[in-house]
């Protein structure tokens, strides 16, 4: 069976680890392919791309993608894209998103000062090492400040969906963001669908606005939730896509390469991405 990855994460966005480091746990754990698929940005694509072909490890560009439907809230969107030189609309949209993310930072770190839990911005800039700035650098900036003892105790006291430093950003619809990943010849896969609180109306809604996939074997979701992926997506007519979610960042993640993926899907995503990869 090949072993595959289709969503991981580095310091280019909110991972802990370069590119290349990513690339270079999931060799070592026997990858044959995988996608970095930071958030909001392709910059990590070429350095994961040079350590692929060191380690005989085929590599997709990939990105993930903020989304908010009316009814559902906030979804993922991971796009596998095929080229750099079709991607003109995406790259300017994930540029505005990326200017976008500094500003939710700059307003939340107000917010934990009100709440009496200030951080710096020199030390949330400096975790996000260049990257795209997000939620887990300033975790850590709590952390370091001495507010939280771990970057999980941060989300769950400050930072969670609609907890009390949490700043809505203003993002695509599915229908855009799709859109955009098609505009670029790319692949569009719903993230994470178990994580949403109607999962299975996510996946739906998804369908109806013209996705391709969903990630249906995630981490170390159960049996069950991944039959239940299966079933809606052999009916709704979606690719089955799947990926740790790597970031480094929490005790007990998965490593790259680590999530079980059937033969019968690892065969069909190879197939799928063998344009895609490099």
């Amino acid at each position: 069976m090949a072993r595959l990855d289709l969503h991981m994460h580095s310091t280019r966005s909110d991972g802990r680890h370069a590119p290349a480091w990513v690339i270079r746990q999931a060799a070592a754990n026997g990858a044959e392919l995988v996608a970095l698929s930071d958030h909001d940005t392709l910059a990590g694509v070429e350095e994961a791309r040079e350590a692929g072909k060191a380690l005989g490890v085929s590599v997709v560009a990939a990105v993930e993608i903020s989304v908010v439907d009316q009814a559902l809230g906030e979804l993922h969107v991971l796009g596998y894209l095929p080229s750099r030189g079709e991607l003109t609309d995406l790259d300017q949209k994930l540029s505005e998103y990326r200017d976008e993310r500094l500003g939710r930072a700059r307003r939340t770190i107000e917010l934990l000062r009100e709440l009496g839990a200030p951080v710096a911005e020199d030390t949330v800039l400096r975790h996000a090492d260049g990257g795209v700035i997000g939620r887990p650098h300033i975790a850590r900036a709590l952390v370091d400040a001495g507010h939280v003892e771990s970057v999980q105790e941060a989300f769950d006291r400050y930072l969670h969906n609609d907890g009390p430093a949490f700043v809505q950003r203003s993002v695509l619809s599915l229908e855009e963001s799709i859109g955009l990943i098609h505009s670029g010849g790319g692949i569009a896969s719903l993230a994470h669908p178990t994580r949403y609180r109607e999962t299975e109306a996510s996946i739906e809604s998804f369908a109806a606005a013209g996705g391709d996939g969903i990630e249906i074997y995630y981490r170390n979701d159960p049996p069950d939730a991944v039959a239940n992926g299966e079933r809606l997506a052999n009916r709704l007519g979606l690719v089955a896509t799947g990926g740790t979610d790597f970031h480094g960042i929490h005790p007990g993640e998965m490593l790259p390469a680590t999530v079980s993926i059937p033969d019968h899907a690892a065969s069909r995503l190879t197939d799928l991405m063998k344009d895609f990869a490099s």
